[in-house]
């Protein structure tokens, strides 16, 4: 049975808001997520066209990121894995709670077997330990994490799911784009596959992350979801300035 959601909770769109300040209320339910991350009446991607990219400084300048926001957290695991692997360290030595899952972590070497465990709602103080489990199986865990991200999943696990995608140093963006053109997946899990998209060097990406951020933009504007695709966009501009030869002057 699904816990209800308490007004002070993290509201479970994704937005990084109290639920009482987000989405609580909505008289028309289907437009927001469950616990699962359910699909919101997104169209699929063939469906959605806001033209040419322009990825000039002016859109940088005119399109920011929420200054506080999930895919923005996630983002920042993602470039410092390091202060997240030290926060997971101290956080286990000061509480106590997760011991018995973290055994079963520790005793599990089979990768569907550590899926399974993922697809429960794991205690956040073994997400580091699970993560790295799956990484030392990661040539048969990572085609599991995509066959379970083409179905609606809880936020949660997307966002270990993109951690352990990221870290792998695979390139999956195939796999992304697949999922992203042909998969109903919920705004949530689009918005951080989206961020994860951007990592990675793929021309056929950049039309994509496009459509999808002013879509989201556009149709939840009291969400944050359309900073993944954003942030996306912004890794793109990173690597291609990266590569611009600096003018020498005499």
């Amino acid at each position: 049975m699904s816990r209800k959601i308490g007004r002070n909770d993290l509201c479970p769109c994704g937005s990084g808001k109290k639920y009482k300040k987000c989405c609580y209320g909505r008289t028309n339910a289907a437009n927001h997520h469950d616990l699962n991350d359910t699909p919101r009446s997104l169209p699929h991607y063939d469906e959605i066209d806001y033209g040419i990219p322009r990825l000039d400084e002016d859109f940088f300048q005119n399109n920011t990121v929420h200054d506080v926001s999930a895919p923005r957290m996630v983002y920042s695991c993602l470039l410092q894995p390091e202060v997240e692997r030290v926060a997971s360290r101290i956080s286990n030595t000061l509480l106590d709670r997760g011991r018995q899952e973290a055994q079963l972590i520790d005793n599990t070497d089979e990768a569907g077997e550590l899926i399974e465990i993922m697809n429960q709602e794991v205690d956040p103080l073994n997400h580091e330990r699970l993560k790295d489990k799956l990484l030392r199986l990661k040539e048969s865990s990572i085609p599991r994490i995509i066959s379970e991200l083409k179905r609606p999943k809880r936020a949660g696990l997307v966002e270990l799911s993109v951690r352990i995608l990221h870290a792998s140093g695979f390139n999956c963006s195939k796999d992304i784009l697949e999922i992203l053109r042909h998969h109903q997946i919920g705004s949530y899990a689009i918005s951080l596959l989206c961020m994860l998209l951007g990592f990675y060097e793929d021309e056929s990406s950049e039309k994509l992350l496009w459509d999808y951020y002013h879509y989201l933009r556009e149709h939840f504007p009291n969400e944050t979801s359309s900073d993944g695709p954003l942030l996306g966009l912004i890794e793109i501009r990173e690597r291609r300035s990266s590569k611009v030869p600096s003018q020498t002057y005499h």
